[in-house]
């Protein structure tokens, strides 16, 4: 029974068209020369512990987010930790805090059901290694800030509602200096000399603490995967420029990331219609936006941006027929086992009528509906009925209950009526 329900479940995802990591754990036809590179990377990622980042391209409806969850379910099985950003206006690229909110509390941990990174603050323990180790990276390395909530955390007056609130600070729910003074000052009786906080230039601190974090939790690194990346052609030229910086804190171990693998996911059309189009292109606004705003410290920086987006890169064509036939062989026995039932052998006539360049989901969601059709009516997907004779004037309340009856047959066995 448990069987049969994981598998309707997987129908379901396939029948709305929606990408998950229960799909992603059987349906990689096609990319596995993509999926073994990607398990190199994340191998290197937990032997080095440095920061490294992969770029996924694709035309739409070719697979990127589903490729994504590929990654976060490989990711899951080599003990890393996994964070799913899809970018959006809520969630844009250039707005760090925004970012690192959705990555902290979407983060999901092996093993854990529930997203977020409280279980590894509720097992760290004070007067630990880890607690000492991070205690003193924070003191040396992050906005003092960081220092400060970590040391409340583990050593203050165990008060749950302070508690609470230093931990949703860590999420990304930052709290005013003031309130963290008086906090500091209620459980150590003493008071706390802080820097003031910017948001723009320091909450890049909080991921460098939280991929430590991690680190020290027994957890192989973290895994970042930002999709919609294409999401950057909205943005005005100045937004773009703080995007494509905050892109190379990702990129480089220079940033101080520890054990992380940033994936990014985007459009082809974010290339050929921004970054590289022919006028007006990216790669040329952007340095001169700097320039004009007496930046051109910043400029070689997205100058290597645009070069790591070529490099660093992987291109998810269309996949092969042969991956094709095998992916709707593979829904074919999903749908089988979700229903309790043999469907026909040979499927192919389901998408005998669809064009060659339709995206792979469409081509997915008709061979689910076509299995429905046989699984509900077999054979017969499709009932034609003439309307009863015409009956003599006077009869016409006689008639209409005829037809009412008729069609109520109609619907009870599940014909469409012509």
């Amino acid at each position: 029974m448990m069987g049969n329900f994981a598998a309707r479940q997987i129908i379901e995802y396939l029948r709305s068209g929606v990408s998950s990591r229960s799909l992603s754990a059987i349906f990689s036809y096609g990319r596995e020369a993509a999926c073994e590179r990607v398990e190199r990377e994340l191998q290197r990622v937990r032997q080095d512990g440095g920061a490294h980042s992969l770029v996924i391209k694709g035309n739409f409806g070719n697979g990127k987010t589903h490729f994504l969850n590929i990654i976060a379910h490989k990711a899951e099985e080599m003990n890393f930790a996994v964070s799913f950003v899809p970018l959006s206006k809520e969630t844009p690229f250039d707005k760090m805090d925004r970012l690192y909110r959705r990555a902290a509390t979407g983060l999901c941990l092996p093993g854990c059901s529930q997203p977020g990174f409280v279980p590894m603050l509720e097992t760290l323990q004070a007067d630990s290694e880890p607690a000492e180790e991070l205690l003193n990276y924070a003191a040396h390395n992050l906005h003092p800030k960081l220092e400060a909530v970590l040391k409340n955390y583990l050593y203050g007056s165990g008060d749950a509602y302070n508690q609470h609130i230093l931990a949703s600070d860590l999420a990304g729910d930052f709290i005013p200096n003031a309130q963290l003074k008086s906090i500091h000052r209620l459980n150590f009786g003493k008071t706390l000399a802080l820097t003031p906080f910017k948001i723009k230039e320091n909450t890049f601190d909080y991921f460098r603490f939280l991929s430590r974090l991690i680190r020290v939790a027994g957890y192989a690194g973290w895994v970042i995967l930002l999709d919609e990346f294409e999401q950057l052609m909205y943005l005005g030229v100045m937004a773009r420029s703080n995007a494509y910086l905050n892109a190379a804190r990702f990129m480089s171990p220079s940033f101080g990331l520890a054990g992380t693998y940033t994936v990014f996911s985007a459009s082809s059309n974010l290339w050929s219609e921004l970054i590289w189009k022919q006028k007006k292109s990216d790669y040329d606004i952007v340095p001169q936006k700097l320039a004009a705003k007496e930046r051109q410290y910043d400029i070689p920086t997205v100058r290597e941006v645009f070069s790591s987006f070529l490099k660093e890169s992987i291109f998810l064509d269309t996949i092969s027929a042969f991956d094709i036939r095998r992916m709707l062989q593979a829904v074919r026995e999903q749908h089988a086992l979700a229903y309790d039932w043999q469907p026909p052998d040979d499927i192919s006539q389901a998408t005998a009528g669809l064009s060659a360049d339709k995206p792979l989901r469409t081509v997915i969601r008709t061979v689910v509906e076509y299995l429905d059709l046989q699984y509900l009516y077999g054979g017969s997907q499709r009932v034609t009925a003439e309307m009863p004779e015409e009956l003599p004037p006077g009869d016409e309340r006689e008639g209409q209950e005829i037809v009412e009856n008729y069609e109520e047959e109609c619907v009870f066995r599940g014909a469409n009526i012509e």
